[in-house]
C-alpha cells in the first residue's frame, strides 16, 4: 500500500505542527477545530482511495482502470482546494483583528500553513502518479468463447461500390446523462437536502440545477454534480451571496469547474461548522 502509507505519514508530520499562535497574549486559532476535522476527513477519504489504487497495482489488473484512474486524479486537487476554503474562511474569522496583530498573527502561523501547503503539493504529486500507473493496467482476461467449428459456406465475394463518407456522429450528450442522473446521486449522498421534494419534483429541480451550470459554462459531469450539489445544500439563492460569487469570479482559482468545485467545498465546510456549533445551517458567513 505504497501511496496510501505515504498520505498517512505526510498527514502524521502534519499533526506535528501547532494548531494555534499566541499574539499579544491571546491564543488564536490557526485552524479551528472544525477545520482540522474537516481536513482530517478529507485526508482519510483520499488515502482510502488510494489504497484501492494500491490493491489493483499490486493484483497487475484492475476491473475499470481509466474509471479508477479518473477518480484519482479528479480528486488529486482536493487538499488544495480544501485550504482555499479555509482561507476564505480565516479572512472572516480573522476580519476584527488589528493590523498588527494580523501580521504578528501571519508571521507565526507561517510555518503552520506552509506545511499544509507542501502537505497538499505532495498528496496531490502522490495521487497524479498512482492515477498514471492504474491507468496502465490491463482488465482481467475474460474466458474466450469455444470457436464455432461448424464450416460455414464461404460467399461469393460481389463488388462494392466504394462507400460514401457517412455524416459524423452527433457528440454524446454525456453532460445530459449526468443531469438524468442527479435525483439519484442527491438521494444516496444527500437525501436531508432533498426531503421535501416528490419524485416529480426532483427531477424538475435537478434539470433545472443542471441547465444552470451548464449556462453559467460548466463543461464536465463533475462540475454538473458539485454545482447541483451547492444548488440543493446550499439553496437556490446560494451563488448570489457574495461570498460564494466571489469564489464563482475569481479566474484565478481556474477553470470554472475547478471554481464550482471549490465553492462546494467551501459550502460543505461552512454547513459542517454551523452544525457543529448547533447553528442555523445556512451558508451565510459565519463569524467567530
Amino acid at each position: 500500500m505504497a501511496f496510501a502509507n505515504r498520505i498517512n505519514d505526510l498527514a502524521r508530520t502534519l499533526s506535528q505542527y501547532p494548531t494555534f499562535v499566541t499574539v499579544m497574549g491571546n491564543k488564536v486559532d490557526v485552524r479551528t477545530k472544525e477545520q482540522l476535522g474537516t481536513l482530517s476527513a478529507e485526508t482519510a477519504k483520499l488515502e482510502a482511495l488510494a489504497a484501492e489504487g494500491d490493491t489493483a497495482i499490486a493484483n497487475g489488473t484492475c476491473t475499470d482502470p481509466a474509471g479508477l484512474s479518473s477518480r484519482l486524479d479528479f480528486n488529486a486537487p482536493q487538499i488544495s482546494s480544501l485550504l482555499t476554503a479555509f482561507a476564505a474562511q480565516d479572512s472572516e474569522r480573522l476580519k476584527s483583528m488589528s493590523i498588527i496583530s494580523k501580521q504578528k498573527f501571519d508571521a507565526y502561523a507561517k510555518n503552520r500553513l506552509g506545511a499544509e501547503k507542501r502537505f497538499a503539493e505532495e498528496v496531490s504529486q502522490l495521487l497524479t502518479q498512482e492515477s498514471q500507473a492504474v491507468g496502465q493496467l490491463e482488465k482481467p482476461q475474460q474466458p474466450k468463447p469455444a470457436p464455432d467449428l461448424t464450416p460455414q459456406p464461404k460467399p461469393e465475394p460481389r463488388p462494392q461500390p466504394a462507400p460514401k463518407p457517412g455524416p459524423k456522429p452527433k457528440p454524446v450528450m454525456s453532460l445530459q446523462e449526468v443531469i438524468a442522473s442527479l435525483p439519484g446521486y442527491m438521494q444516496v449522498n444527500h437525501p436531508e437536502a432533498i426531503s421535501d421534494f416528490d419524485a416529480d419534483s426532483l427531477k424538475v429541480a435537478c434539470d433545472t440545477a443542471g441547465e444552470s451550470a451548464i449556462k453559467l459554462g460548466v463543461k464536465t459531469p463533475d462540475g454538473i454534480v458539485d454545482y447541483a450539489t451547492v444548488q440543493f445544500t446550499g439553496g437556490a439563492n446560494v451563488t448570489s451571496q457574495a461570498w460564494a460569487s466571489a469564489i464563482l469570479k475569481d479566474k484565478a482559482l481556474g477553470t470554472i469547474d475547478d471554481r464550482v468545485a471549490i465553492l462546494n467545498n467551501a459550502l460543505q465546510a461552512r454547513l459542517s461548522l454551523a452544525s457543529v456549533l448547533g447553528a442555523d445551517t445556512s451558508p451565510e458567513p459565519i463569524n467567530s
